[in-house]
């Protein structure tokens, strides 16, 4: 009988040996899982207030609403349009998107030496960003932007034909505004600007709310997620979209006036 608990030893031992395998092949498995990167969120990275609707949610008393949506459809950063809108009024707007959540960043979009000195220096933003208005002509250098902006940030915007190395090194964060094509030609685009794969480098797609930008947005994020590139997605509330149904029930109701009055006359 001494062989068979020999035999049971030797199986038992065996038996432990296999699953002390097992489970070390098992939590190997799972600690890889866990580095994998999780599938990117349907959501804008910021949205574009240009400074009309600015207005209009202000006047309809709207604008902590848009801003508490903009955060909950996962916006991390407001883009404020702040050419034209006096400085309380921005201080005002820059207070309202921090208590809700967002970065706001003051969009330049006239820049002229006053007009960058005078947003520049509204501490409300944490980030000043310039576009391809500015690389177009710069009124003054980027370095000195940049320096006179510290310890705030710089943003950048560029034109593909306007992006160079030698000034998106001064910047903070960095786009290029190749949206305007389709998906295919804008995947193939970052290549041939030898931007492909540079994750410091985003790719800026403009989101204005129509399903036709989001069948867009669905193919730029798989076409970027394969070249390596971070999108950076930033969505505007264009009132040619949220303001149609109210206008058509308005002419609707108009014209059914117009019949109900014909018809008793």
């Amino acid at each position: 009988m001494a062989w068979v608990k020999l035999i049971a030893a030797l199986m038992t031992a065996d038996l432990l040996q296999r699953t002390k395998g097992c489970l070390a092949a098992l939590a190997s498995s799972l600690a890889a899982l866990a580095l994998l990167p999780a599938p990117a969120a349907m959501a804008a990275d910021g949205y574009w207030l240009d400074q009309y609707n600015a207005l209009l949610f202000m006047g309809l008393l709207r604008l902590d609403a848009e801003l508490g949506e903009m955060r909950q459809k996962g916006a991390e950063v407001v883009m404020l349009q702040a050419d034209s809108l006096p400085d309380p009024m921005l201080r005002w707007i820059a207070w309202r998107a921090k208590r809700a959540g967002l970065k706001p960043v003051a969009w330049i979009q006239r820049p002229s030496k006053a007009n960058l000195k005078r947003v520049g220096q509204l501490v409300a933003f944490q980030a000043l960003q310039v576009d391809d208005h500015f690389f177009a002509s710069p009124p003054v250098e980027i370095a000195r932007l940049r320096a006179d902006l510290a310890p705030r940030q710089l943003w950048c915007s560029f034109q593909p034909g306007q992006y160079s190395w030698h000034a998106a090194r001064h910047c903070d964060h960095v786009d290029i505004q190749v949206y305007r094509k389709d998906c295919l030609n804008t995947s193939n685009f970052a290549y041939e600007l030898g931007i492909a794969g540079q994750r410091n480098t985003a790719v800026a797609v403009y989101h204005d709310g129509s399903k036709a930008d989001d069948r867009s947005l669905d193919c730029f994020r798989q076409e970027f997620s394969q070249i390596g590139n971070r999108l950076f997605v930033f969505k505007w509330k264009n009132p040619e979209h949220w303001l149609t149904p109210i206008t058509r029930s308005f002419w609707n109701g108009l014209s059914y006036l117009r019949s109900t009055s014909t018809r008793l006359i």
